[in-house]
């Protein structure tokens, strides 16, 4: 479960830490500026200095953001360890992928992909889409690779695999911008005996309940209602 305590450490607050960062970094601009920095060693210091610098401020952020308050605390307290049950094998067809579907998606990405490097030709000439395909391709066929692995994993499970329920306290919203149009990102907390978690919603509602399954080193979760 650690795992998945940690997955997102700022809890999604990307906004006050990238604006605690920048604060840093012009503080460090404002030092190479003044030209103090007179030999080889002082550049080595204040490298060493620097990197502190960010470290410590993203540790204050940290904090800040991890700070819970009594209402959390108690509940912290109050929570029961999670009861873990075998994985029904009635449960495991949910993993099963729609090949037809993903060859479909595939073949959508990479159409997509041989569009740019077409665009590219048009405006670079043939060498510079050559290049963007050397670069495309290979990242993507790795990412696909990954992402099959992962799904067969899953989908061939056997009765080691262990899940339990979990009911998520509350959730909550983060505004981000995208294309100069503001977007959500919805997150789920809920509370266990070690600790708060907070973890991302993809896609769809936002789930009253989870499972978490745990199957050898893996971990992942899903709604519910996807299963019970």
């Amino acid at each position: 479960m650690k795992r998945l305590k940690y997955r997102h450490l700022f809890y999604g607050k990307s906004i006050p830490v990238m604006f605690s960062l920048f604060g840093v970094l012009l503080l460090i601009t404002s030092v190479i500026a003044l030209d103090t920095i007179k030999n080889e060693l002082g550049y080595i210091y204040f490298l060493i200095g620097s990197i502190a610098l960010i470290l410590l401020m993203l540790a204050v952020d940290y904090a800040i953001i991890h700070r819970l308050n009594l209402d959390e605390k108690k509940k912290i307290a109050e929570a029961s360890p999670p009861k873990w049950k075998k994985f029904p094998d009635r449960f495991k067809k949910k993993f099963r992928i729609d090949k037809k579907a993903s060859l479909i998606s595939i073949a959508v990405l990479i159409g997509l992909e041989l569009i740019v490097a077409f665009l590219v030709m048009l405006s670079d000439g043939v060498q510079a889409m050559l290049v963007s395909l050397a670069i495309l391709l290979p990242v993507t066929l790795i990412c696909l690779a990954v992402y099959a692995v992962w799904e067969h994993i899953w989908t061939n499970m056997d009765d080691s695999a262990i899940y339990t329920r979990i009911e998520v306290d509350h959730s909550f919203k983060v505004e981000y911008t995208r294309g100069g149009r503001k977007n959500y990102r919805n997150y789920i907390v809920f509370y266990l005996p070690d600790g708060k978690y907070v973890l991302e919603v993809s896609a769809g509602l936002v789930p009253k309940n989870i499972v978490v399954i745990k199957y050898k080193y893996f971990i992942r979760w899903e709604d519910a209602d996807k299963f019970i």
